[in-house]
Protein backbone atom coordinates (compact mmCIF):
# COMPACT_ATOMS: atom_id res chain seq x y z
CA UNK A 1 0.00 0.00 0.00
CA UNK A 2 1.20 3.65 -1.03
CA UNK A 3 0.33 6.32 0.68
CA UNK A 4 -0.26 10.25 -0.52
CA UNK A 5 -1.31 13.46 0.24
CA UNK A 6 -4.46 12.85 2.38
CA UNK A 7 -7.33 15.33 1.03
CA UNK A 8 -8.86 15.97 4.07
CA UNK A 9 -7.58 16.37 7.72
CA UNK A 10 -8.32 14.58 10.55
CA UNK A 11 -11.11 16.64 12.23
CA UNK A 12 -12.83 16.73 9.04
CA UNK A 13 -12.48 12.61 8.35
CA UNK A 14 -13.77 11.98 11.79
CA UNK A 15 -16.86 14.03 10.98
CA UNK A 16 -17.47 12.18 7.74
CA UNK A 17 -17.09 9.10 9.66
CA UNK A 18 -19.56 10.07 12.71
CA UNK A 19 -22.18 11.10 9.88
CA UNK A 20 -21.92 8.17 8.13
CA UNK A 21 -22.44 6.22 11.15
CA UNK A 22 -25.46 8.38 12.34
CA UNK A 23 -27.06 8.72 8.98
CA UNK A 24 -26.21 6.39 6.25
CA UNK A 25 -27.81 2.62 5.99
CA UNK A 26 -25.42 0.78 3.79
CA UNK A 27 -26.31 -2.10 1.63
CA UNK A 28 -25.79 -5.44 3.49
CA UNK A 29 -25.95 -3.25 6.74
CA UNK A 30 -24.28 -3.89 10.66
CA UNK A 31 -23.51 -0.98 11.95
CA UNK A 32 -20.57 -1.62 14.05
CA UNK A 33 -18.36 -2.62 10.07
CA UNK A 34 -19.19 0.83 9.56
CA UNK A 35 -17.33 2.86 12.74
CA UNK A 36 -14.26 3.47 10.92
CA UNK A 37 -14.83 3.03 7.22
CA UNK A 38 -12.68 3.49 4.30
CA UNK A 39 -14.27 6.67 2.28
CA UNK A 40 -12.54 6.68 -1.19
CA UNK A 41 -11.78 10.32 -2.67
CA UNK A 42 -10.57 9.38 -6.16
CA UNK A 43 -9.62 6.58 -8.44
CA UNK A 44 -7.14 5.64 -11.79
CA UNK A 45 -7.19 2.85 -13.54
CA UNK A 46 -7.17 0.15 -11.23
CA UNK A 47 -6.36 2.40 -8.37
CA UNK A 48 -8.32 3.79 -5.40
CA UNK A 49 -7.20 6.30 -2.90
CA UNK A 50 -9.30 7.38 0.10
CA UNK A 51 -9.54 10.56 2.04
CA UNK A 52 -6.45 9.99 3.84
CA UNK A 53 -4.14 9.68 0.79
CA UNK A 54 -4.06 5.86 0.94
CA UNK A 55 -3.88 3.78 -2.73
CA UNK A 56 -5.01 0.48 -2.93
CA UNK A 57 -5.73 -1.74 -5.59
CA UNK A 58 -9.10 -2.15 -6.59
CA UNK A 59 -9.29 -6.53 -6.58
CA UNK A 60 -12.61 -6.64 -6.95
CA UNK A 61 -13.23 -4.38 -9.85
CA UNK A 62 -15.28 -2.72 -7.28
CA UNK A 63 -18.21 -4.31 -7.35
CA UNK A 64 -17.07 -6.51 -10.19
CA UNK A 65 -18.02 -3.68 -12.24
CA UNK A 66 -15.42 -1.13 -13.09
CA UNK A 67 -13.99 -3.13 -16.28
CA UNK A 68 -12.50 -0.23 -18.13
CA UNK A 69 -11.04 0.89 -14.72
CA UNK A 70 -11.41 4.19 -12.56
CA UNK A 71 -10.94 8.36 -13.78
CA UNK A 72 -12.01 7.29 -17.98
CA UNK A 73 -12.15 10.87 -18.98
CA UNK A 74 -14.05 9.70 -21.83
CA UNK A 75 -17.28 8.31 -19.91
CA UNK A 76 -17.30 11.83 -17.96
CA UNK A 77 -17.42 13.69 -21.19
CA UNK A 78 -19.87 11.50 -22.63
CA UNK A 79 -22.28 11.49 -20.49
CA UNK A 80 -21.74 15.73 -19.40
CA UNK A 81 -22.38 16.18 -23.63
CA UNK A 82 -25.46 13.73 -23.18
CA UNK A 83 -26.82 15.60 -20.13
CA UNK A 84 -25.92 19.34 -22.21
CA UNK A 85 -28.62 17.84 -24.83
CA UNK A 86 -31.09 15.76 -22.65
CA UNK A 87 -30.11 14.51 -19.13
CA UNK A 88 -33.60 13.00 -19.27
CA UNK A 89 -36.29 12.04 -21.53
CA UNK A 90 -39.74 9.86 -20.56
CA UNK A 91 -39.09 6.69 -22.39
CA UNK A 92 -43.16 5.00 -21.99
CA UNK A 93 -45.06 3.86 -24.93
CA UNK A 94 -44.63 6.54 -27.85
CA UNK A 95 -41.49 7.83 -26.70
CA UNK A 96 -37.83 6.97 -27.07
CA UNK A 97 -34.18 8.64 -27.73
CA UNK A 98 -31.20 7.82 -29.49
CA UNK A 99 -28.47 6.52 -27.43
CA UNK A 100 -31.31 3.52 -26.06
CA UNK A 101 -32.56 3.01 -29.84
CA UNK A 102 -28.60 2.88 -30.31
CA UNK A 103 -27.49 0.87 -27.69
CA UNK A 104 -30.21 -1.69 -28.38
CA UNK A 105 -29.21 -2.32 -31.79
CA UNK A 106 -25.62 -2.77 -30.80
CA UNK A 107 -26.83 -5.55 -28.09
CA UNK A 108 -29.30 -7.28 -30.68
CA UNK A 109 -27.01 -7.11 -33.89
CA UNK A 110 -24.16 -9.66 -32.49
CA UNK A 111 -22.68 -8.22 -29.24
CA UNK A 112 -25.14 -10.29 -27.31
CA UNK A 113 -26.17 -14.21 -28.38
CA UNK A 114 -27.83 -13.99 -32.02
CA UNK A 115 -30.72 -15.36 -30.46
CA UNK A 116 -31.55 -12.39 -28.53
CA UNK A 117 -33.63 -10.09 -30.48
CA UNK A 118 -35.10 -7.04 -27.95
CA UNK A 119 -33.71 -5.64 -24.62
CA UNK A 120 -35.48 -3.98 -21.71
CA UNK A 121 -33.29 -1.87 -19.75
CA UNK A 122 -33.43 -1.00 -16.29
CA UNK A 123 -31.14 0.50 -13.63
CA UNK A 124 -29.81 -2.26 -11.57
CA UNK A 125 -29.47 -6.16 -11.93
CA UNK A 126 -31.66 -7.20 -9.32
CA UNK A 127 -34.07 -5.22 -11.64
CA UNK A 128 -32.76 -6.96 -14.15
CA UNK A 129 -33.79 -9.88 -13.05
CA UNK A 130 -37.10 -9.06 -11.52
CA UNK A 131 -38.19 -8.65 -14.80
CA UNK A 132 -36.67 -11.59 -16.10
CA UNK A 133 -38.70 -13.40 -13.77
CA UNK A 134 -41.61 -11.40 -14.85
CA UNK A 135 -40.93 -12.03 -18.37
CA UNK A 136 -41.00 -15.57 -18.44
CA UNK A 137 -44.34 -15.67 -16.48
CA UNK A 138 -45.95 -12.99 -18.67
CA UNK A 139 -44.87 -15.13 -21.90
CA UNK A 140 -46.20 -18.14 -20.76
CA UNK A 141 -49.40 -16.79 -19.77
CA UNK A 142 -49.50 -15.89 -23.73
CA UNK A 143 -49.12 -18.99 -24.52
CA UNK A 144 -51.93 -20.32 -22.80
CA UNK A 145 -49.62 -22.24 -19.44
CA UNK A 146 -50.48 -20.21 -17.06
CA UNK A 147 -49.95 -22.82 -14.44
CA UNK A 148 -45.90 -22.83 -15.39
CA UNK A 149 -45.34 -20.03 -12.43
CA UNK A 150 -42.01 -20.98 -10.46
CA UNK A 151 -38.46 -20.29 -10.79
CA UNK A 152 -35.75 -22.67 -10.19
CA UNK A 153 -32.51 -21.08 -8.42
CA UNK A 154 -29.12 -22.73 -7.34
CA UNK A 155 -27.38 -22.72 -4.11
CA UNK A 156 -24.76 -20.10 -3.54
CA UNK A 157 -25.98 -18.01 -6.63
CA UNK A 158 -26.96 -14.16 -5.81
CA UNK A 159 -29.47 -12.41 -7.72
CA UNK A 160 -30.55 -9.32 -6.64
CA UNK A 161 -32.13 -7.36 -3.49
CA UNK A 162 -36.31 -7.32 -4.21
CA UNK A 163 -37.73 -9.45 -2.44
CA UNK A 164 -38.23 -12.13 -5.07
CA UNK A 165 -34.47 -11.92 -6.32
CA UNK A 166 -34.06 -12.59 -2.68
CA UNK A 167 -35.56 -15.26 -2.87
CA UNK A 168 -33.82 -16.75 -6.16
CA UNK A 169 -30.55 -16.34 -3.93
CA UNK A 170 -28.75 -19.26 -2.94
CA UNK A 171 -27.50 -17.74 -0.08
CA UNK A 172 -29.69 -18.23 3.41
CA UNK A 173 -28.24 -15.03 5.20
CA UNK A 174 -29.98 -12.84 2.62
CA UNK A 175 -33.22 -14.78 3.83
CA UNK A 176 -32.92 -14.16 7.74
CA UNK A 177 -35.61 -11.91 8.83
CA UNK A 178 -37.24 -10.72 5.37
CA UNK A 179 -39.56 -13.65 5.43
CA UNK A 180 -41.82 -15.04 3.86
CA UNK A 181 -40.20 -15.20 0.74
CA UNK A 182 -42.24 -16.01 -2.45
CA UNK A 183 -43.24 -19.55 -2.22
CA UNK A 184 -43.19 -19.47 -6.81
CA UNK A 185 -39.19 -19.82 -6.20
CA UNK A 186 -37.61 -23.26 -5.73
CA UNK A 187 -33.61 -24.16 -5.09
CA UNK A 188 -31.73 -27.15 -6.57
CA UNK A 189 -30.08 -29.41 -3.82
CA UNK A 190 -28.13 -32.56 -3.77
CA UNK A 191 -29.10 -36.08 -5.19
CA UNK A 192 -27.84 -39.61 -4.88
CA UNK A 193 -29.91 -39.98 -8.09
CA UNK A 194 -26.83 -39.80 -10.46
CA UNK A 195 -23.63 -39.24 -11.23
CA UNK A 196 -22.04 -36.74 -13.50
CA UNK A 197 -18.71 -34.23 -13.28
CA UNK A 198 -19.87 -31.49 -10.52
CA UNK A 199 -19.27 -27.99 -10.66
CA UNK A 200 -16.55 -26.19 -8.36
CA UNK A 201 -18.84 -26.39 -5.63
CA UNK A 202 -20.28 -30.32 -6.15
CA UNK A 203 -23.16 -29.19 -7.77
CA UNK A 204 -24.41 -31.27 -10.87
CA UNK A 205 -27.01 -30.87 -13.52
CA UNK A 206 -29.03 -34.02 -12.29
CA UNK A 207 -29.63 -31.90 -9.46
CA UNK A 208 -32.27 -29.70 -12.14
CA UNK A 209 -33.84 -32.74 -13.32
CA UNK A 210 -34.63 -33.74 -9.34
CA UNK A 211 -35.95 -30.87 -8.60
CA UNK A 212 -38.39 -30.58 -12.12
CA UNK A 213 -39.47 -33.66 -11.23
CA UNK A 214 -40.68 -33.17 -7.97
CA UNK A 215 -42.25 -29.77 -8.94
CA UNK A 216 -43.86 -30.83 -12.17
CA UNK A 217 -42.42 -29.37 -15.33
CA UNK A 218 -46.01 -28.34 -15.77
CA UNK A 219 -45.66 -25.68 -12.88
CA UNK A 220 -42.21 -24.30 -14.21
CA UNK A 221 -41.41 -20.99 -16.00
CA UNK A 222 -38.10 -20.58 -15.74
CA UNK A 223 -34.92 -21.52 -14.24
CA UNK A 224 -32.15 -18.86 -13.69
CA UNK A 225 -28.45 -19.40 -13.43
CA UNK A 226 -24.86 -17.18 -13.26
CA UNK A 227 -22.20 -19.11 -15.60
CA UNK A 228 -20.39 -18.48 -12.50
CA UNK A 229 -21.88 -18.05 -9.23
CA UNK A 230 -19.76 -14.45 -8.96
CA UNK A 231 -21.29 -13.11 -5.05
CA UNK A 232 -21.42 -16.77 -3.94
CA UNK A 233 -17.87 -17.44 -3.91
CA UNK A 234 -16.69 -17.96 -7.55
CA UNK A 235 -17.34 -21.54 -7.82
CA UNK A 236 -17.35 -22.41 -11.71
CA UNK A 237 -19.13 -25.16 -13.67
CA UNK A 238 -17.85 -27.97 -15.61
CA UNK A 239 -17.51 -27.85 -18.81
CA UNK A 240 -20.56 -29.96 -19.79
CA UNK A 241 -22.73 -28.43 -17.17
CA UNK A 242 -24.37 -25.98 -19.06
CA UNK A 243 -25.03 -27.95 -22.41
CA UNK A 244 -26.77 -30.28 -20.11
CA UNK A 245 -28.70 -27.62 -18.24
CA UNK A 246 -30.16 -26.04 -22.01
CA UNK A 247 -30.89 -29.57 -23.18
CA UNK A 248 -33.10 -30.20 -19.72
CA UNK A 249 -34.52 -27.02 -20.01
CA UNK A 250 -35.62 -27.68 -23.96
CA UNK A 251 -37.01 -31.13 -23.07
CA UNK A 252 -39.19 -29.79 -20.12
CA UNK A 253 -40.22 -26.91 -21.85
CA UNK A 254 -38.66 -24.22 -19.27
CA UNK A 255 -36.76 -21.03 -20.06
CA UNK A 256 -33.35 -20.33 -19.25
CA UNK A 257 -32.53 -16.91 -17.93
CA UNK A 258 -28.84 -16.51 -17.85
CA UNK A 259 -27.80 -14.09 -14.72
CA UNK A 260 -24.76 -12.23 -16.56
CA UNK A 261 -24.65 -9.66 -14.64
CA UNK A 262 -21.63 -10.09 -13.16
CA UNK A 263 -19.78 -12.66 -16.50
CA UNK A 264 -21.00 -10.06 -18.97
CA UNK A 265 -18.69 -7.84 -20.85
CA UNK A 266 -15.56 -9.26 -20.78
CA UNK A 267 -14.90 -10.68 -17.35
CA UNK A 268 -14.67 -14.43 -18.75
CA UNK A 269 -12.49 -13.85 -21.46
CA UNK A 270 -15.52 -13.49 -23.66
CA UNK A 271 -18.34 -11.01 -24.16
CA UNK A 272 -20.43 -13.17 -22.18
CA UNK A 273 -20.06 -16.47 -20.74
CA UNK A 274 -22.19 -18.85 -22.15
CA UNK A 275 -19.68 -18.71 -25.37
CA UNK A 276 -17.19 -20.45 -23.68
CA UNK A 277 -19.92 -23.46 -23.65
CA UNK A 278 -21.39 -22.67 -27.12
CA UNK A 279 -24.74 -22.00 -24.97
CA UNK A 280 -27.27 -19.32 -25.57
CA UNK A 281 -30.57 -18.52 -23.20
CA UNK A 282 -33.89 -17.48 -23.79
CA UNK A 283 -33.28 -14.54 -21.42
CA UNK A 284 -30.12 -12.64 -20.82
CA UNK A 285 -30.45 -10.66 -17.74
CA UNK A 286 -26.94 -7.84 -17.40
CA UNK A 287 -25.18 -4.56 -15.72
CA UNK A 288 -22.59 -3.28 -13.54
CA UNK A 289 -20.00 -3.39 -16.69
CA UNK A 290 -22.01 -2.55 -19.44
CA UNK A 291 -21.30 1.53 -18.15
CA UNK A 292 -18.40 0.06 -15.96
CA UNK A 293 -20.12 1.39 -13.06
CA UNK A 294 -19.94 5.43 -14.14
CA UNK A 295 -23.54 5.15 -14.47
CA UNK A 296 -26.26 3.12 -13.39
CA UNK A 297 -27.72 0.82 -15.95
CA UNK A 298 -29.18 -2.43 -16.63
CA UNK A 299 -31.41 -4.79 -18.36
CA UNK A 300 -32.54 -8.19 -19.71
CA UNK A 301 -32.21 -9.56 -23.50
CA UNK A 302 -34.89 -12.14 -24.67
CA UNK A 303 -35.20 -14.50 -27.44
CA UNK A 304 -36.47 -13.52 -30.95
CA UNK A 305 -39.34 -15.99 -30.33
CA UNK A 306 -40.22 -13.98 -27.14
CA UNK A 307 -39.69 -10.71 -28.45
CA UNK A 308 -42.29 -11.63 -31.42
CA UNK A 309 -44.95 -12.47 -28.39
CA UNK A 310 -44.55 -9.30 -27.04
CA UNK A 311 -44.78 -7.50 -30.36
CA UNK A 312 -47.90 -9.30 -30.88
CA UNK A 313 -50.22 -8.66 -27.84
CA UNK A 314 -53.90 -8.71 -27.95
CA UNK A 315 -55.27 -5.36 -26.66
CA UNK A 316 -56.00 -6.78 -23.31
CA UNK A 317 -52.49 -7.83 -22.31
CA UNK A 318 -50.26 -4.38 -22.30
CA UNK A 319 -46.67 -5.79 -21.23
CA UNK A 320 -47.25 -3.51 -17.84
CA UNK A 321 -43.52 -3.22 -16.70
CA UNK A 322 -41.86 -0.29 -16.25
CA UNK A 323 -39.15 1.68 -14.51
CA UNK A 324 -39.43 5.82 -14.55
CA UNK A 325 -35.35 5.70 -15.49
CA UNK A 326 -35.70 2.87 -17.80
CA UNK A 327 -33.66 3.30 -21.22
CA UNK A 328 -32.42 6.67 -19.70
CA UNK A 329 -30.31 8.17 -22.52
CA UNK A 330 -27.12 9.60 -20.24
CA UNK A 331 -27.27 5.89 -19.06
CA UNK A 332 -27.28 4.86 -22.41
CA UNK A 333 -24.69 6.85 -23.97
CA UNK A 334 -21.89 6.22 -21.02
CA UNK A 335 -23.10 2.51 -21.95
CA UNK A 336 -22.15 3.05 -25.58
CA UNK A 337 -18.80 4.34 -24.91
CA UNK A 338 -18.08 2.11 -22.31
CA UNK A 339 -18.47 -0.41 -25.00
CA UNK A 340 -16.28 1.07 -27.60
CA UNK A 341 -13.16 1.34 -25.23
CA UNK A 342 -13.75 -2.41 -24.76
CA UNK A 343 -13.81 -3.17 -27.98
CA UNK A 344 -10.84 -0.15 -29.27
CA UNK A 345 -8.19 -1.68 -26.82
CA UNK A 346 -8.80 -5.27 -26.85
CA UNK A 347 -10.12 -5.67 -23.07
CA UNK A 348 -12.34 -8.63 -23.78
CA UNK A 349 -8.46 -10.58 -24.98
CA UNK A 350 -6.79 -9.08 -22.49
CA UNK A 351 -8.56 -10.10 -19.87
CA UNK A 352 -8.46 -13.52 -20.65
CA UNK A 353 -4.36 -13.31 -20.53
CA UNK A 354 -4.75 -11.36 -17.11
CA UNK A 355 -6.85 -13.71 -15.90
CA UNK A 356 -4.12 -16.92 -17.03
CA UNK A 357 -1.33 -15.00 -15.18
CA UNK A 358 -3.63 -14.26 -12.02
CA UNK A 359 -4.54 -18.29 -11.94
CA UNK A 360 -0.94 -19.49 -12.52
CA UNK A 361 0.31 -17.32 -9.69
CA UNK A 362 -2.60 -18.64 -7.24
CA UNK A 363 -1.53 -21.98 -8.27
CA UNK A 364 1.86 -21.60 -7.92
CA UNK A 365 1.71 -19.71 -4.50
CA UNK A 366 -0.64 -21.25 -2.73
CA UNK A 367 -1.56 -24.43 -4.81
CA UNK A 368 -0.31 -26.90 -2.05
CA UNK A 369 -0.64 -24.68 1.10
CA UNK A 370 -2.28 -26.26 3.68
CA UNK A 371 -5.06 -24.29 4.57
CA UNK A 372 -6.23 -23.36 0.87
CA UNK A 373 -8.45 -25.69 -1.31
CA UNK A 374 -10.29 -25.56 -4.51
CA UNK A 375 -8.79 -22.74 -6.39
CA UNK A 376 -11.05 -21.88 -9.47
CA UNK A 377 -11.07 -19.75 -11.90
CA UNK A 378 -12.58 -18.44 -15.27
CA UNK A 379 -11.39 -15.57 -17.26
CA UNK A 380 -10.62 -12.46 -15.01
CA UNK A 381 -12.27 -13.92 -11.90
CA UNK A 382 -10.89 -16.06 -9.26
CA UNK A 383 -11.76 -17.58 -5.89
CA UNK A 384 -10.40 -19.90 -3.08
CA UNK A 385 -11.65 -21.97 -0.21
CA UNK A 386 -9.64 -21.41 3.02
CA UNK A 387 -9.64 -24.28 5.03
CA UNK A 388 -8.01 -25.72 8.70
CA UNK A 389 -7.21 -28.79 7.19
CA UNK A 390 -6.75 -29.55 3.07
CA UNK A 391 -6.29 -33.11 3.47
CA UNK A 392 -9.71 -33.72 5.01
CA UNK A 393 -11.42 -30.72 4.19
CA UNK A 394 -12.31 -29.52 7.45
CA UNK A 395 -13.19 -25.88 7.53
CA UNK A 396 -12.37 -23.32 10.40
CA UNK A 397 -15.23 -21.88 12.65
CA UNK A 398 -16.83 -19.14 11.18
CA UNK A 399 -16.43 -17.62 14.92
CA UNK A 400 -12.44 -17.20 13.43
CA UNK A 401 -13.51 -14.90 10.85
CA UNK A 402 -10.57 -16.36 9.19
CA UNK A 403 -11.81 -14.96 5.59
CA UNK A 404 -12.47 -11.28 7.02
CA UNK A 405 -8.84 -11.58 8.64
CA UNK A 406 -7.10 -12.45 4.98
CA UNK A 407 -9.12 -9.70 3.82
CA UNK A 408 -7.85 -7.24 6.05
CA UNK A 409 -4.16 -8.17 5.92
CA UNK A 410 -4.67 -7.92 2.55
CA UNK A 411 -5.83 -4.66 2.21
CA UNK A 412 -4.07 -3.25 5.19
CA UNK A 413 -0.43 -4.59 4.45
CA UNK A 414 -0.80 -5.84 0.76
CA UNK A 415 -2.84 -2.92 -0.29
CA UNK A 416 -4.97 -4.71 -2.27
CA UNK A 417 -9.06 -4.53 -1.57
CA UNK A 418 -11.66 -7.42 -2.20
CA UNK A 419 -14.42 -9.50 -0.53
CA UNK A 420 -14.58 -12.67 1.21
CA UNK A 421 -17.42 -14.71 1.75
CA UNK A 422 -17.29 -16.14 4.84
CA UNK A 423 -13.46 -18.20 4.24
CA UNK A 424 -13.97 -17.91 0.64
CA UNK A 425 -11.92 -15.20 -0.81
CA UNK A 426 -12.53 -13.76 -4.46
CA UNK A 427 -10.63 -11.38 -7.07
CA UNK A 428 -12.20 -9.63 -10.12
CA UNK A 429 -10.01 -6.98 -10.64
CA UNK A 430 -10.45 -4.27 -13.86
CA UNK A 431 -10.31 -5.63 -17.16
CA UNK A 432 -7.31 -3.37 -17.82
CA UNK A 433 -5.61 -4.69 -14.85
CA UNK A 434 -1.18 -4.88 -15.40
CA UNK A 435 0.62 -7.75 -14.76
CA UNK A 436 2.95 -6.01 -12.66
CA UNK A 437 -0.59 -5.23 -10.55
CA UNK A 438 -1.95 -8.78 -10.97
CA UNK A 439 1.54 -9.98 -9.36
CA UNK A 440 1.02 -7.73 -6.36
CA UNK A 441 -2.90 -9.45 -6.16
CA UNK A 442 -1.12 -12.91 -6.08
CA UNK A 443 1.78 -11.28 -3.29
CA UNK A 444 -1.00 -9.84 -1.52
CA UNK A 445 -3.07 -13.00 -1.44
CA UNK A 446 -0.28 -15.45 -0.20
CA UNK A 447 1.49 -13.22 2.00
CA UNK A 448 -2.45 -12.32 3.62
CA UNK A 449 -3.07 -16.61 3.91
CA UNK A 450 0.38 -17.22 5.44
CA UNK A 451 0.60 -14.60 7.73
CA UNK A 452 -3.48 -15.51 9.26
CA UNK A 453 -3.00 -19.13 9.11
CA UNK A 454 0.46 -20.14 9.82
Amino acid sequence: MTTGAPSLDDQAIAGLEATDLAHLLHPQYYAPDHTHPIIYDRGEGVWLTDVRGRRYIDGLASLWNVAVGHGRAELADVAAEQMRKAAFTNNYTGYSNVPAIELAKKLTGGLAYDNLQGVFFTNSGSEANEGAAKTARFYWNLRGRPEKVKIIARPRAYHGGTLLTTAMTGLPPFWKYFGPLPAEVVHTAPTDACECVPNADGECACWLETVIEREGAETIAALIAEPVKGAGGVWTPSDDYFAEVREICDRNEILFIADEVITGYGRTGHWFALERWDVQPDIMTMSKAITSGYVPLGGFLVSGEIMDALQDLPPDARFMHAYTNSAHPTACAVALRNLQIIEDEGLVEHAAAMGERLGAGLTSELGGHPHVDNIRRLGLMAGLSLVRDRASGERFDPSEATGGRVARHMREEGGVITRFVVDEIVVAPPLVVQPEEIDQIIDAISAAVRAVTE
